[in-house]
């Protein structure tokens, strides 16, 4: 007989600036930290220039994270002496597992209180609750055959595309997601306006405004889906908070704001074990 039970997925944004903040001035307002996110208080996205202090700002026990999900190696989401001490952990109970590229994988130390897991495009594979899948992004690292990579995360709450930082979609990551419908989609927005260089590996709102209509005319997303625009510019955004959600709001979406948490939770039916 099937078994009533009540799944859910909690999404906190941590961090959500991108690289021109002066994050010397973390913590002053309106200084947004690097980005990065907690999913389901035990997956970790990215860890940066200010990774472990967003933790500690949230009241995030470092020894609740047991994995962490690199999109790629630049500084202000991959930092390898923060990795290193998040792992070190004294209350720890079993080794960070860290999901990133070779070359990323290849700046922490030979041995440590982790386990290294090298991400490859179209790779599968599970984290608790949640079926994880890596997509190749379209964004330029200082390792030229480094691949940056979006994540697909599935559960019986609900589906989530995190797409930081990247240009648009590439067809390889297409080909992996067409056909899903979409509760939530976190996405690099850098750029407010066009005519920026940048959009050459990272969005503006053009950009996702075309990406959503896309999805929207194939029945991936609809008016329930969550939209939030992440990885903001300091310099490419307006300053003032309700001018960018008003900005957002244009397109269908929501401004990232540090400390943003998206909550759901769904009942489902599953079978009783024998």
């Amino acid at each position: 007989m099937p078994n009533d039970t009540l799944a859910r997925m909690r999404l906190v944004l941590l961090g959500t600036g991108a690289a021109d903040y002066d994050w010397n001035r973390f913590g002053e307002p309106g200084v947004r930290g690097s980005t990065s996110s907690l999913l389901n208080g035990h997956i970790l996205i990215d860890c940066g220039v200010t990774g472990l202090r967003n933790l500690q700002r949230n009241g995030i026990d470092f020894g609740a994270v047991d994995a962490l999900l690199v999109t790629h190696s630049h500084g202000d989401h991959f930092q390898p002496e923060q990795i290193t001490e998040l792992a070190r952990t004294p209350d720890r109970t079993k080794p960070l597992r860290v999901y990133a590229s070779p070359e990323a994988l290849a700046q922490l130390p030979a041995t440590g209180d982790f386990e290294k897991r090298e991400l490859a495009p179209g790779l599968h594979f599970q984290l608790g609750e949640l079926n994880v899948t890596a997509l190749p992004a379209n964004h330029l690292t200082d390792f030229p055959t480094e691949q940056a990579y979006h994540f697909l995360f599935e559960s019986a709450a609900g589906t989530l595309l995190y797409a930081l930082d990247g240009a648009g979609l590439t067809k390889p990551e297409w080909l992996l997601i067409d056909g899903i419908k979409f509760d939530w989609i976190v996405i690099d927005c850098t750029m407010a306006e066009e005519g920026d260089w940048r959009i050459f590996e990272h969005n503006d709102r053009t950009v996702v405004r075309h990406l959503l209509a896309t999805f929207r005319n194939r029945g991936m997303i609809d008016e329930t889906t969550r939209v939030v625009l992440n990885h903001l510019a300091r310099t490419l955004w307006p300053e003032d908070a309700k001018a960018i959600q008003a900005k957002a709001a244009e397109i269908g979406a929501e401004a990232a704001c540090d400390g943003m948490t998206l909550e759901r939770e769904r009942r489902y039916s599953a079978p009783v074990g024998v």
